[in-house]
């Protein structure tokens, strides 16, 4: 991996010089104008949305060089964490998972597809893992069409989170499981100016033949599409996104009866929305029965039972059952909670539908990935703001606590003393939140509180927490309070969260759905409390409790996982490609807890690397030119002197560097190193490839230092001063070997003697100082251009290679028609004198 990119800005923040937001910034800012959207933080990759498609940045060409590579073998991909996580989990069989999050319109759901998209790549061609790979992918349209929607700041906005766990088998994807929080459900019935309802909607609306058959109208017909201006955007095809959709079903095994059940329900909840109520004598009355009567023909049950079930309420006493009539309020109130509630179930039963056809019981290991939303601060925030920034204050916690126990862990391996690490500990808002007197657990009394009201719910906030988490501003509403989260200053309204939090369905709503004649909507209240024919003594939790609970297990799952996280960040907001508004940007690195992070990193070692991997990529740096020494401990010493680096230790495996403008430094050597030998190659090559200071023969036959370029053509090696030594172009190459121990390389090449009855000639080239990891490297490289040597690890070479005489008496040998070193180099006119050989 180069350590800066084009703009000159560190592809890696823990190495930026100085360490606040706005060196944050500009490093980000410097990536994005040159389209390079990747950036680390140490493990953690960093992805900006381009808003706009970037040629060469994905695709299976681009799969192929990060198979088998660590992260530092390549500039920062998404790719670098689907093949970190791939691979421990195939070398090591324990269970890896991707956790990615970001505000909406940040690019988390394409973050992860394209994991998804490389963890597909790696699995074997046999027909049951693709159809099982196929089911996967498929499952990921299906959600998102009931689970997305256009939002102000995303056209394909997650309303919800997601965990999918991909189980394997033998390194091949077996099954899977998807596990989904916190769906937005009150979109349903109202949406925000320039925002749509959920993409079903609209792309049942947008189907003629469907629509026709469904008995259903233009967008602006229904109350439930708040917006009818924003029913068509320009990014959205809901017509080819609806054939996504059917043949998503159609792989995940949902019959196309239920197909077509399934658009019935939604049919059904575009016309419930347009029921409305009268008022008499202070009761409610539906105004047009007529209304009602289409709504019910959709799910196939009676009217008037819908219309009772919708302006009455069965309230038991005792062995009775009363009926209340409701007011025009409360009946608005009991049609839209039946519409959520009806969407929800939907939902979670078409997650189960997928996760009966992805589960296996034959799996050894799985890769977990986490799309979730990350943290907001809207103009009101309100219960679903609570639920979503306590859940980034879990992750945060526990990002940090692992952070720092694998970095404790490390030290400790590799004999480098600790140092305890201050930083900032989220555990108080944690607390705060979820404590057994903590606001869910107020909040979840008072919503079975008869006379419980947010009114109630705020003074017992105010009377029961603690004054440092919990703020109550000295200007505004009695209503409101204030917390300070990791990422900043949230206001929140208590207006609205009882309501959502009792998520209330009224029996008669259940026992309507439960008489339905259509088959889905017939299962999806079946094991609902209100369903039960024997009296269920325990209450059902609040939606806050089993938030908690379900967050909970989230976080003992990804507790036991080996953790990647990928942080994505939304540029601006007009969605336009090139452009980056600061403000915004910077209000999300505080959101990530990207200086955080950057912080603890540093607080230790800034770098860190094996020494064999840091020997054979900065030997070149030293000045002259040094003979090859096995043990990798004692070069990476001699590196780090010749260099000048300071504050380092030496681990047992590895080396640590505490100031990371010492690693930048010796990176920039390297760079200068490789632009000399990329201006030796000749003005004929495609560019460069590998280079390395090297000893071998030169084209006066003596055993001398050089250096080695590979070009996409062939390979070179150059005396100090430019003028070619040798060349072997990659046609002629018979076989590569390579010695890792003893630190060499030989090319092989055949070729036909001076006369006709001579015998053929063979020639072996010998490059010493080389690395054979790195051999291995660019000949993995050559092969995906193409050029498929042979080469393997060899433990002995001809003497001819050696011993520069023998070599000579050997080219002399050679006939016509063999090539020689290309005449005219770049920047160099003398000719060179070396005969076809690569190294």
């Amino acid at each position: 991996m180069a350590y800066r990119g084009k703009g000159g800005a560190v592809n890696d923040l823990v190495l930026i010089d100085g360490v606040n937001e706005e060196k944050i910034l500009q490093c980000l800012e410097t990536h994005h104008k040159h389209n390079e959207i990747y950036t680390y933080i140490g493990p953690v990759l960093i992805s900006i949305n381009p808003y706009k498609n970037i040629s060469g940045l994905y695709g299976p060409s681009k799969i192929k060089k990060f198979v088998t590579k660590k992260p530092y073998e390549n500039n920062p991909h998404v790719y670098a964490i689907a093949e970190s996580a791939y691979r421990n989990m195939v070398e090591n069989l324990q269970n890896e998972c991707v956790v990615i999050t970001g505000e909406s319109g940040s690019g988390k759901t394409e973050a992860a597809k394209k994991v998804m998209e490389y963890v597909a790549a790696m699995s074997s061609k046999s027909k049951e893992v693709q159809r099982v790979k196929n089911q996967l992918l498929e499952s990921n349209p299906l959600l998102e069409t009931f689970g997305n929607a256009k939002t102000v700041r995303n056209d394909n906005s997650s309303r919800f989170g997601k965990y999918m766990e991909i189980l394997f088998f033998a390194g091949d994807p077996s099954g899977g499981n998807i596990t989904t929080y916190l769906l937005e459900k009150s979109r349903v019935v109202s949406q925000q100016e320039g925002e749509r309802n959920f993409h079903i909607f609209y792309e049942i609306l947008n189907d003629s033949g469907l629509s026709r058959e469904l008995g259903l109208y233009k967008p602006s017909s229904y109350r439930y599409i708040s917006d009818a201006n924003s029913s068509k955007v320009r990014s959205v095809d809901d017509g080819a996104n609806f054939e996504d959709t059917q043949k998503a079903m159609n792989y995940v095994g949902i019959s196309g009866e239920d197909q077509f059940a399934i658009f019935s329900i939604i049919a059904f909840i575009l016309d419930l929305g347009n029921v409305s109520f009268k008022s008499s004598r202070g009761d409610s009355s539906v105004e047009d029965s007529r209304v009602v009567g289409q709504a019910a023909n959709h799910i196939g049950v009676d009217g008037n039972s819908l219309e009772k079930a919708l302006t009455f309420r069965t309230v038991k006493s005792g062995i009775e059952q009363i009926k209340t009539p409701l007011s025009v309020e409360q009946a608005q109130f009991a049609r839209d909670a039946m519409a959520k509630a009806m969407y929800s179930k939907l939902f979670d039963w078409i997650v189960v539908q997928i996760n009966k056809a992805i589960k296996t019981d034959k799996f050894s290991s799985s890769i977990g990935v986490l799309d979730i939303y990350g943290f907001e601060i809207l103009g009101v925030n309100g219960f679903e703001q609570l639920c979503i920034n306590y859940t980034n204050e879990k992750l945060h916690q526990l990002f940090i606590e692992l952070t720092l126990k694998a970095e404790q862990e490390e030290y400790k391996r590799e004999g480098i003393p600790w140092e305890k690490i201050n930083y900032y500990n989220n555990k108080p808002i944690c607390d705060l939140v979820e404590q057994k007197r903590g606001i869910f657990a107020l909040m979840d009394d008072e919503s079975i509180y008869p006379k419980g009201s947010d009114k109630t719910l705020f003074n017992k906030m105010k009377s029961n927490l603690r004054q440092r988490e919990f703020v109550t501003p000295a200007r505004g509403p009695e209503s409101q309070f204030q917390i300070q989260h990791y990422a900043g200053l949230v206001t929140y309204d208590v207006i609205g969260m009882l309501d959502r939090n009792k998520d209330t369905v009224f029996p008669d709503i259940v026992n309507i759905a439960n008489s339905s004649r259509n088959p889905v909507a017939a299962e999806l209240f079946a094991n609902h409390q209100h369903a039960q024919k024997k009296a269920v003594f325990k209450r059902a939790p609040t939606t806050c409790m089993q938030y908690k609970k379900d967050v909970g297990k989230l976080m003992a799952d990804l507790s036991k996982c080996n953790q990647h996280y990928i942080r994505c960040i939304k540029p601006n907001s007009a969605k336009r490609p090139g452009m980056f508004e600061r403000d915004l940007t910077l209000e999300q690195v505080k959101y990530l807890g990207m200086l955080e992070t950057v912080k603890v990193r540093r607080a230790g070692y800034a770098f860190r690397m094996e020494f064999q991997r840091f020997t054979s990529k900065y030997k070149c740096c030293m000045s002259g030119m040094n003979e090859y020494e096995p043990d990798a401990y004692r070069t990476t010493g001699n590196i780090l002197k010749s260099a000048g680096v300071k504050g380092y230790q030496m681990g047992k495996t590895k080396v640590f560097i505490k100031d990371a403008k010492s690693i930048l430094s010796l990176e920039d050597k390297r760079k200068q190193f490789w632009e000399d030998a990329r201006n030796m190659l000749p003005e004929e090559e495609d560019g460069l490839i590998y280079a390395d200071k090297v000893y071998g023969i030169n084209e006066k036959y003596e055993r001398s230092p050089l250096v080695f370029a590979l070009g996409g053509r062939g390979f070179y090696w150059f005396n100090s001063d430019g003028t070619p030594a040798q060349y072997f172009p990659m046609e002629e190459i018979d076989f590569v070997g390579y010695n890792t121990r003893e630190g060499w390389m030989i090319i092989q090449a055949t070729y036909s003697g001076k006369y006709e009855d001579d015998p053929q000639v063979y020639v072996t080239y010998l490059s010493q100082n080389m690395y054979g990891d790195q051999v291995k490297n660019f000949i993995q490289v050559c092969d995906s251009m193409g050029y498929e040597l042979d080469a393997k690890e060899v433990s002995s070479y001809p003497q001819d290679a050696f011993d520069p005489r023998e070599y000579k008496a050997n080219i002399k040998k050679i006939g016509k028609g063999a090539k020689r070193m290309i005449s005219k180099n770049a920047n160099f006119s003398k000719a060179g004198g070396g005969c076809c050989v690569v190294s």
